[in-house]
């Protein structure tokens, strides 16, 4: 999964925000030649969860343009990375999926492969679900989609979706069963952009 950070640059500060429940996150660091130094917190957002803090030291990669962290303490080194064009074009590769139910910025990265005749497969994990969709090109762009997940207690999940071009990717409603509304809202924006 990835949450989306709200970051501002002026050259000298940088300034970030993200929520993730249950952490609300913030970072500020100054510019130091090369690199920011500053620190990372997160809060909980419910009283049982303590707060916690590091010091980072974020270096731009040449390469992609992303903040990398230099020298981190942990497995999960912090990577800021910035999202790729808009396209609402269907195309091969990695998209961030959002739907309702999912906690506010989170996206779950999916793979979209093109299979025959226009058809379309997606594949995404979460949480320990697992989930795929079929869909069939819609003409004008979009798909009309029929999904599928598994739960950690191998419940299986079903339903339909219509997902039409918008200012980012995929946008439209999914609903449950044989109903392609009702449920919520589900949304695809595509990652990278060759």
């Amino acid at each position: 999964m990835r949450v989306a950070v709200w970051l501002h640059e002026d050259g000298e500060v940088l300034r970030g925000s993200w929520d993730l429940p249950p952490w609300h996150g913030e970072l500020a660091a100054v510019r130091d030649g090369e690199v920011y130094d500053g620190l990372w917190r997160e809060e909980g957002t419910v009283a049982i969860q303590q707060g916690r803090e590091r010091r980072v030291r974020l270096r731009r990669d040449a390469r992609d343009g992303a903040l990398r962290e230099v020298s981190p303490p942990s497995a999960e080194p912090i990577v800021l990375q910035r999202p790729g064009r808009p396209t609402s074009r269907l195309r091969a590769g990695l998209w961030l999926g959002r739907w309702t139910g999912l906690p506010t910025g989170v996206a779950v990265e999916t793979l979209l492969t093109p299979l025959d005749d226009g058809r379309w497969r997606a594949t995404y994990r979460y949480q320990d679900r697992e989930g795929t969709f079929d869909g069939d090109a819609i003409p004008g762009g979009g798909l009309a989609i029929r999904w599928r997940e598994v739960s950690p207690r191998d419940t299986v999940a079903r339903g339909r979706g219509r997902l039409l071009p918008d200012v980012l990717g995929l946008r439209g409603t999914y609903g449950v069963e044989d109903s392609a509304s009702g449920t919520g809202l589900w949304t695809l924006e595509a990652w990278r952009v060759p």
